[in-house]
């Protein structure tokens, strides 16, 4: 007896939450924003001594695998910064993780001397800084190239999606 009370009045006191915090009927069954595509593409400073990269080598390079060219000067990657939306699509496409994935493997790497590539907070920054630094290499998306600084050469067009 005392428990079908208790029940009953928990359902009670539980029922006006729940009917307050259900949505309309109309929007209950709203669907989700499809993902916008994007292409990126992958940029070197215009020293650097390749003309192409595949899709693995850009992905080693970015997991720090590979951390110098052909030549034997060292590679300078940048990232764009965690919260654009392009870092999540490039992550998402070239590394096959997102940015929260990443993070958690940059951060088992810093506790063994590992820091991961910088972070630049643009499009524009981006493509100021691989044509000023040896031997970088970055990305962008395709609108970005309009304005193409001449110290910058695209080695890798990846398709992705922006959530």
């Amino acid at each position: 007896m005392v428990r079908s009370r208790f029940a009953a009045l928990l359902i009670g006191a539980w029922l006006p939450v729940a009917m307050a915090a259900r949505a309309p009927a109309g929007e209950r069954f709203r669907p989700v924003a499809a993902a916008r595509p994007v292409e990126l593409v992958i940029i070197v400073q215009a020293d650097v001594p390749v003309t192409a990269l595949t899709h693995d080598e850009v992905r080693r390079i970015f997991l720090l695998r590979t951390r110098f060219w052909r030549t034997g000067s060292r590679i300078a990657p940048a990232n764009l910064s965690p919260s654009s939306p392009l870092r999540d699509a490039f992550s998402r496409a070239a590394l096959g993780q997102s940015v929260r994935d990443m993070r958690d493997f940059w951060n088992a790497l810093y506790f063994h001397g590992t820091l991961p590539p910088p972070s630049v907070e643009s499009e524009p920054a981006m493509l100021l800084y691989v044509s000023r630094t040896p031997g970088a290499i970055g990305y962008v998306s395709r609108d970005a190239l309009v304005n193409q600084p001449a110290g910058v050469r695209a080695v890798l067009e990846l398709d992705a999606s922006i959530p």
